[in-house]
């Protein structure tokens, strides 16, 4: 284990890390990533290649099987046609908190994140069931922070204040976007 004046000598901006990179034998292998408050570090892309798809499997979004489940169990009359307007819809929030992200990245010249409010902490603590009550990557469970304020908060829940939710509500406010949207196109006719 490394004691604090290790951690404090391998501690370095993003420029120091980029002429250490280039000294390797092959610079092409290697990536300087930001690990938060100025501190930069090499890391080999081949370890990073499988990084997305391993979170993606654990932090897993809203399925349409899932929203039609709700609604069939629910009794709600056109469950699969609002189950795929829901999809729709989550879909295109996803996409606009990206957006904003890079927005705000742009005009501020500080990287921001979509985070997840509700990180992975719990998946081993309930291991069989961590997915059923955990709301995963719904549009409800991220926000815009800043990378800074992201990559302190770790897999931790917030404590200012913003409640988590469960993947049922999840699933449930989803559906309602989805039915709100169709009794408003209704109301126009």
């Amino acid at each position: 284990m490394k004691d604090i004046f290790q951690f404090l000598y391998e501690a370095r901006s993003k420029e120091d890390a980029e002429v250490m990179r280039q000294k390797k034998d092959n610079p092409d292998e290697w990536v300087v990533r930001n690990k938060g408050y100025g501190h930069h570090a090499l890391n080999r892309k081949s370890s990073l290649k499988g990084q997305a798809k391993r979170r993606g499997s654990v932090m897993k979004g809203l399925t349409q099987q899932e929203l039609e489940d709700h609604g069939k169990r629910n009794l709600q009359p056109d469950y699969k046609k609002t189950a795929k307007a829901a999809l729709r819809i989550e879909r295109g929030r996803k996409k606009s908190q990206r957006d904003e992200a890079q927005k705000k990245s742009k005009e501020t010249g500080q990287q921001y994140d979509v985070d997840h409010i509700s990180g992975q902490k719990n998946r081993k603590k309930h291991k069989d069931r961590w997915h059923k009550f955990h709301p995963g990557d719904a549009s409800d469970n991220r926000r815009v922070i800043s990378q800074a304020d992201n990559l302190v908060k770790n897999s931790k829940d917030p404590d200012d204040g913003i409640k988590t939710i469960t993947r049922s509500k999840a699933i449930r406010m989803a559906l309602d976007r989805a039915r709100h949207e169709a009794q408003v196109k209704a109301k126009k006719k």
